[in-house]
């Protein structure tokens, strides 16, 4: 996953040394049998939907989620700030940015006032996807994704 280092107007990643490190700790892990490695960002794992908010599990998350920031060639660092990227409908169809917190080790919930019972989840749901912060601890990216109940 890219999103976080991407250009907005160019195919290409201007910065190819932390897209390099990802690709590299994916070979590791998957060809090599570096089994210890943190290889990818957290990955959509499943969802539970009650009447006004949705819980979302997630695999690869190391020692646990994070709201993360990226700057240039610096590491990920850790931030105390609104998780941003999810979206959330009900049966309106009506998509809302949606309110969203770390609840668990693996699990984030979404939820939004005028959304009663929501009936899909997207995040970093689009081509270039702005302002998304969902990180594991080893500061690898949330993949983009989207659950419906």
């Amino acid at each position: 996953v890219l999103n976080d280092i991407g250009e907005e107007e160019d195919i290409h990643p201007r910065n190819k040394i932390d897209a390099g490190k990802r690709l590299s700790l994916w070979a590791l892990s998957k060809d090599y049998g570096h089994d210890n490695l943190v290889y990818s960002g957290p990955l959509y794992k499943s969802s539970h939907f009650d009447s006004s908010t949705v819980t979302i599990t997630f695999d690869s998350v190391g020692e646990g989620l994070m709201i993360g920031e990226k700057h240039l060639l610096e590491p990920t660092q850790k931030v105390d700030a609104p998780l941003k990227g999810f979206q959330i409908c009900g049966k309106d169809r009506e998509w809302k940015w949606a309110k969203a917190k770390i609840i668990a080790k693996d699990k984030v919930q979404v939820s939004h006032p005028s959304v009663t019972d929501p009936t899909e989840v997207r995040y970093a749901w689009s081509s270039n996807p702005p302002a998304t912060n969902l990180y594991n601890m080893s500061g690898l990216p949330t993949s983009v994704f989207k659950c419906m109940r």
